[in-house]
């Protein structure tokens, strides 16, 4: 190879390179491009999953809050219950005393009419 065929391999090849290189600039900007549109994406999905997850919270604490809503209507309940189930053991030895007493008055009633009866003999 001649000095002359040298330098026009290097003239070619430095060409070459430099619209390889000016390639790979084109490249690295379409590249940079996408990763500022991936950057802003990435950003938007974190406040997305940022917003979501206060909502989710705000969903926890209203749930917390009914629960323990909840477990006091539950023990409520169970208090009324309790004091009706009382009641009504109550009011079952009333009806009892009630029905003992009508017993006792209709015997006193009797005893009165034949005492009565007996006078007017």
């Amino acid at each position: 190879m001649t000095e002359n065929e040298y330098r026009e391999l290097v003239d070619f090849l430095g060409r070459q390179f430099e619209a390889i290189d000016e390639r790979f600039g084109a490249v690295a900007q379409r590249f940079d491009a996408m990763d500022a549109r991936f950057e802003a994406l990435e950003r938007r999905v974190e406040d997305g999953f940022r917003e979501v997850l206060g909502h989710l919270e705000a969903i926890y604490r209203a749930l917390e809050r009914l629960e323990q809503e909840y477990q006091a209507v539950v023990q409520a309940l169970r208090r009324i219950e309790a004091q009706l189930a009382d009641e009504r053991g109550r009011r079952e030895l009333l009806e009892r005393g009630v029905a003992e007493l009508r017993a006792r008055l209709a015997a006193l009633e009797a005893r009165i009419e034949d005492l009565e009866q007996r006078l007017r003999e």
